[in-house]
């Protein structure tokens, strides 16, 4: 059953199709990449396995898929690939890059002409197609004194958020020279006007190490989320400059002391961020006017039907009891620390961990 595979296989990330009718799973211990045909969505036994890209030959971090159906794989062993699917069967396009290191993380743009990555070598990439030549090209972002751990494209696709265990987020203009072309026209907000790359917009000292970063949908503002338990939240003006009262630090800077650090951000609205990581369960936070704590999530859909079987620690209390009756880690569906979050719908949000578990949540 795919439920038993993935958890003997154990997961890094995923990620769904823009139809979200497929998810794209990153598998610790074999350096694949599965896609599954959902079933039925918190029913993960009745997914079925359509596919597996094969290509890296270690450990895949980033896993991406573009809102026109391309895949992003980045994996330990340095290597980037870019799946395009054709008549049900997936090939990969060649792609140039000059990374030394480990990809660590990475993203599509909104509008899938581009994509970002962040490396072990101090850099970030930001890939574009050149169709002439048949081949991904690269142009490179400098500036950071050590890796690269989240990466996150502004709403505009004009520039792109960076975090780095250097300390810092940079916001970085990502308008290729010559391809205007790749940019969405349409877009009329806050940095429609960027026409550079390379230019380092924003710099912030984080007093940590950045684990995740993510802006709203109305690209008005951007939270980013310290191994320290610190979250930073900032807002643009209309000109695309940052917000910042030096004599009050607490509106950009809280400690969410009711939870653990975060791993994952993401925003569900311009009102609601959501954080996971070491409480096994996500956590609702408000972000007007900064952030605050609100709730804990406490059951996922498995739990609210049939509770996920786990054979851990849950199973061995249920067993000793004599009882059987629910524990407090079957209510949670997690029983190690959540590594990745994705928004299903407006309403609905996946999480995983590294045992191998995929649960939804309603927001």
């Amino acid at each position: 059953m795919t439920e038993s595979y993935l958890k003997q296989q154990k997961l890094i990330t995923h990620t769904w199709s823009p139809d979200g009718q497929y998810v794209a799973v990153s598998i610790k211990n074999t350096s694949n990449a599965d896609i599954f045909k959902v079933g039925q969505l918190e029913k993960v036994g009745t997914w079925q396995r359509v596919a597996t890209l094969k290509d890296a030959s270690q450990k895949i971090n980033v896993l991406s898929w573009s809102v026109d159906n391309k895949i992003l794989i980045g994996s330990d062993d340095r290597s980037v690939f870019v799946y395009r699917n054709n008549n049900n069967i997936w090939s990969k396009d060649l792609v140039i890059i000059t990374n030394e290191k480990a990809i660590l993380s990475g993203e599509w743009s909104p509008n899938g002409q581009k994509c970002v990555l962040g490396t072990a070598c101090h850099k970030a990439f930001v890939l574009y197609y050149e169709e002439k030549n048949n081949w991904w090209h690269n142009e490179k972002i400098d500036g950071f004194y050590s890796s690269v751990t989240t990466c996150k494209f502004h709403p505009s696709g004009r520039v792109v958020g960076l975090g780095s265990t250097d300390q810092t987020f940079k916001l970085v203009s990502c308008v290729i020279s010559g391809k205007l072309n790749f940019e969405d026209q349409s877009y009329n907000g806050v940095f429609k006007d960027i026409k550079s790359f390379g230019v380092i917009l924003v710099n912030i000292a984080l007093n940590g190490w950045a684990n995740s970063l993510d802006f709203t949908q109305s690209g008005n503002k951007f939270a980013v989320a310290v191994h320290t338990g610190l979250i930073k939240q900032y807002s643009f003006n209309d000109d695309g400059t940052v917000i910042i009262d030096p004599d009050n630090e607490s509106k950009n800077a809280t400690y969410i002391r009711e939870a653990k650090p975060f791993n994952k951000i993401i925003y569900i609205n311009d009102q609601t961020l959501i954080g996971v990581g070491y409480d096994r369960k996500p956590v609702i936070l408000s972000s007007e006017p900064s952030v605050k704590f609100t709730s804990f999530i406490e059951k996922c859909l498995a739990a609210e039907g049939e509770v996920q079987k786990s054979g851990s620690m849950a199973a061995a209390k249920q067993m000793f009891s004599g009882k059987g009756q629910k524990t407090e880690d079957d209510k949670f569906g997690h029983q190690t620390a959540i590594t990745c979050i994705n928004k299903v719908s407006d309403s609905l949000i996946s999480t995983s961990d590294v045992n191998g578990i995929i649960n939804f949540w309603r927001i």
